[in-house]
């Protein structure tokens, strides 16, 4: 199974999604590792102020499903997900796993 961790460092979560530098993924049954630049940190690096709530307009929910399901991603990790990648995930047959461990390795 391909799963995916959004990070900034390959060791912890990033608990904002679209302000992470990448998304590590990882084949549990290989133990393979890719690290992916986020396509949506390019739009997030250029905003001077973050706000709460979606209201950043990254489209993160729009961009990001469609990637992972490209690198055949079937889980994605993570511990605060908006409504639209939520939703979005779910339609590409993506698995959410909300977490609570920030550290990648005790999520495994």
């Amino acid at each position: 199974m391909i799963v995916a961790f959004p990070t900034n460092n390959q060791k912890t979560i990033n608990e904002k999604i679209g302000f992470s530098k990448y998304i590590l993924l990882i084949d549990t049954d290989t133990g393979e590792k890719k690290l992916l630049d986020n396509p949506v940190f390019e739009k997030a690096s250029h905003l001077e102020k973050v706000r709460d709530c979606g209201e950043n307009g990254l489209e993160t929910g729009k961009i990001l499903p469609k990637t992972l399901k490209e690198y055949n991603v079937q889980k994605f990790y993570g511990i605060k997900f908006g409504e639209g990648l939520l939703d979005n995930l779910e339609i590409y047959g993506i698995e959410v796993a909300f977490t609570d461990k920030k550290e990648i390795e005790a999520n495994l």
